[in-house]
């Protein structure tokens, strides 16, 4: 018993103490193509947790959702005449503005100043069509104006809603201008999307180093190496200005390993190679078990979070067409046909509520009184049966001479995502569906080729999740004009190509509507249309796991704060004298 104790205080003191090098050991499931792309042209989450470590803004969002200065010099605030409402004679907001005072000693890496222009710079090519961007809103209604070469207001028109919650971002100009000048010569005219995007590869890459690093940033840390399909490295930046006193009691290395396995990523948390794990990581099964073999080691954290679980279905396209998925009643009837409350009390013990709507749970315009789709076979039958599809000597669902056959793909080697795959392909057998399970490293689910391009009908079902902070909602994942297209650069995050006049209309009334209770009623059609057509099936919000060990002060997050890279700068060991400002909740 004494051995037993003796060691269980030595394995606990030796985590309390950390790493004689100061510094932080990161496992995650995912690894970006790319960091720090100031346009964030990649939609990987584990790229927007990683650019954390990388990135300032001017003012972001703490915890608690509150708004915190980090470029800025203060918060925007109508009390403080930095936010301004314009309306007009009928009372309704037409403008609003935010103005925005750059700190002195705010620097890039290379301790060149950071400037007006980079805010511009980043402005200008956000808008830019050739630009890949997931979405332009609100940044194509807002304008620059210059105060002098610190200070300066952006104004929306229309008004954005939460423009006093957010602020533009920013971009080297000094060291990306003329690779810009190169990019924006060669496309001008240029009406091929694959030759622009090509130009936009190499934009990029003028960006970086030859080891594939970007020259300068902005945060807390910079980039010191990447080893591909290995680990990142980043390193204290020293022109960062919000470094806390002392900071050499804080971390002052940052090293994610990839380990797209989470079997593999769990093995590494128990045998004590990691000292904390991404929000981009476990699975819900793999926290459960690791919460009763904790033993001291580390600490299991279940985090209510802002991932929303759900299946794309195609609508775009010939094949799509041809398999009746641009008709809601097919989606309705692929949504009967699945047991999900059965699904998630099953897998994540209740833990994980169904959803059936896009909009989370915690966010105010959250409407409760959808359809729910109970599991309800008899009544998919009857909708496959209204559309013309009828069971073949093989049981299989046939119309016209074809099969109801699906493509079901999902990002490979998350061991929860393919037991869902497996649990709903027997149940669409049960009423049939075939369904064809075709799954892809993550970097190919969420590369240039493959959700974006729905047309090409390389899936019909995309299982993945999205992340959105509960305050910023605006209903921009299935508005028409988010539908990724050649013309647009394939740009936008409509991956189903779903396209309903309605829903664009009151879309848009909603992002200029200021009187909350106003903007809940619109919220609450659209809804209801939404769950009408299912242009997704809708699964589940998820509780984000992950795990640290203890000692490890300020690692934390929230659905408002989505990654723990928010609070990057305050990262550090207890031990080595860090003080803890944020508890996990």
């Amino acid at each position: 018993m004494k051995k037993t104790l003796a060691l269980t205080a030595f394995l606990l003191g030796a985590a309390l103490a950390g790493p004689a090098n100061n510094s932080l050991v990161i496992g995650t499931s995912q690894e970006p193509p790319n960091i720090y792309d100031p346009w964030n042209t990649n939609n990987l989450a584990v790229t927007s947790e990683i650019n954390g470590y990388m990135t300032a803004s001017l003012i972001g969002l703490d915890d608690d959702g509150e708004p915190y200065a980090d470029i800025a010099t203060r918060v925007p605030s109508i009390a403080n005449g930095d936010y301004k409402i314009v309306k007009n004679a009928a009372g309704d907001v037409v403008r609003n503005s935010v103005t925005y005072t750059i700190r002195k000693d705010a620097k890039w890496s290379d301790g060149t100043p950071i400037k007006v222009a980079d805010f511009q710079f980043w402005l200008r090519l956000v808008n830019d069509d050739r630009v890949p961007v997931p979405d332009r809103s609100p940044w194509n209604r807002a304008k620059i104006t210059v105060a002098d070469n610190d200070t300066f207001t952006i104004t929306y028109e229309p008004p954005y809603l939460f423009a006093d919650q957010t602020s533009p971002s920013l971009a080297p100009s000094h060291v990306m201008g003329a690779a810009w000048n190169a990019f924006d010569a060669k496309t001008k005219n240029e009406k091929d999307a694959k030759v622009i995007n090509e130009e936009w590869k190499k934009f990029i890459s003028a960006y970086t180093t030859a080891r594939n690093l970007p020259k300068v940033v902005a945060g807390p840390f910079r980039p010191t190496g990447w080893r591909s399909g290995n680990s990142l490295t980043m390193t204290r930046n020293p022109n960062y200005w919000g470094h806390p006193k002392d900071q050499d009691k804080y971390v002052q290395t940052v090293t994610y390993r990839f380990i797209p396995n989470t079997n593999t990523l769990k093995v590494n948390i128990l045998s004590g190679q990691l000292d904390a794990v991404s929000a981009v990581g476990l699975t819900f099964d793999q926290g459960v078990d690791l919460a009763r073999n904790e033993r001291g080691k580390y600490k299991t954290y279940f985090v209510p979070g802002a991932v929303w679980e759900h299946i794309d279905v195609n609508t775009r396209g010939q094949k799509a067409k041809d398999l009746d998925m641009d008709d809601p009643r097919m989606r309705q009837a692929l949504l009967y046909s699945i047991d999900r409350d059965a699904l998630v009390k099953a897998l994540f013990q209740g833990r994980q509520a169904v959803s059936n709507s896009w909009v989370n749970p915690i966010s105010k315009l959250y409407k409760k009184d959808v359809n729910d789709y109970n599991y309800n076979p008899a009544r998919a039958k009857q909708l496959f049966a209204a559309l013309g599809w009828t069971p073949g000597p093989d049981g299989i669902l046939q119309k016209g001479g074809k099969k109801l056959s699906l493509n079901f793909s999902t990002t490979a080697g998350n061991t929860v995502r393919e037991r869902v795959q497996q649990i709903l392909q027997a149940q669409w057998k049960q009423v049939g569906v075939q369904v064809n399970i075709q799954n892809y490293p993550s970097s190919v689910i969420f590369g240039p080729d493959f959700l974006s391009k729905g047309q090409e009908g390389k899936w019909d079902l995309a299982m993945y999740a999205w992340t959105g902070n509960p305050i910023f909602e605006e209903g921009n994942l299935f508005k028409g004009e988010g539908i990724p297209t050649a013309a647009n650069g394939y740009s936008g995050q409509n991956n189903p190509g779903w396209n309903n006049a309605e829903f664009n209309k009151l879309h848009k009334q909603a992002q200029v509507e200021f009187n909350l209770a106003d903007r809940i009623k619109l919220f609450d059609r659209m809804q209801a249309i939404w769950n009408s057509e299912v242009p997704s099936l809708p699964l589940y919000y998820r509780v984000n796991v992950y795990t640290k060990v203890p000692g490890l002060v300020n690692y934390t997050f929230s659905a408002y704060t989505l990654y723990p890279s928010w609070n990057s700068a305050k990262i550090g060991w207890a031990s080595r004298g860090a003080v803890e400002e944020y508890k996990q909740k």
